[in-house]
């Protein structure tokens, strides 16, 4: 694995950088974002984190400005129907700090800037990282649900929920009036409950 790279800058493409390191010339995917920035700081040398993807019939080197960038993209394109492309994009669209406070916050509108990423994507980049990121960032403030289920069955039935049509901002006021009496291992039944407050 590649962790990173230190050289000057001897080229740019549309969403890449070629780096010259010691003679031999790598070229690395950046955001939008970064690669701007290093284009108007000419040839000094810089530092990429990297990260290696390798797949049957290529491999690329995708390039961050920080270890915080990194870690946000590589649980970007871990989420269903997301990918690399779509990871890189959100970054280029959105700051980190952006990103991490639509998430945590349940704010798919935030999301939904990023070229490519629709509500319903948005939604599930939020129901996928929501509590992933609450533990990489345990003084986060995150939304979470009002519910006493654990993780697994909340998400399934906020994915039910979300198909049905319904918005993250109702399934959350929802969530409130489910009663402590609730079974939390049923998710049939907290979704029938939900739906009897959610209405039509």
């Amino acid at each position: 694995m590649i962790a990173f790279l230190r050289g000057i800058p001897a080229a740019f493409g549309p969403s890449s950088v070629t780096l010259d390191v010691q003679g031999v010339g790598y070229e690395v995917q950046l955001s939008e974002r970064y690669r701007l920035q290093l284009q108007a700081a000419g040839k000094a040398e810089v530092t990429l984190l990297t990260w290696l993807a390798h797949r049957e019939d290529s491999m690329e080197l995708f390039g961050f400005e920080s270890r915080q960038e990194k870690e946000l993209f590589l649980l970007l394109n871990r989420v269903s129907g997301v990918g690399l492309r779509t990871a890189l994009a959100i970054v280029s669209a959105l700051e980190v700090s952006e990103i991490i406070t639509a998430i945590a916050g349940n704010q798919p509108k935030v999301l939904t800037r990023a070229p490519g990423i629709g509500q319903k994507t948005a939604q599930r980049i939020i129901l996928e990282l929501r509590e992933k990121l609450a533990k990489i960032y345990p003084d986060l403030p995150v939304s979470t649900s009002a519910g006493p289920l654990e993780p697994g069955i909340q998400e399934e039935v906020e994915v039910t929920l979300l198909a049905l049509g319904y918005g993250p901002d109702e399934i959350a006021r929802a969530w409130g009036l489910l009663p402590a009496s609730e079974n939390p291992a049923d998710a049939d039944a907290v979704i029938r409950f939900l739906l009897t407050q959610l209405g039509p």
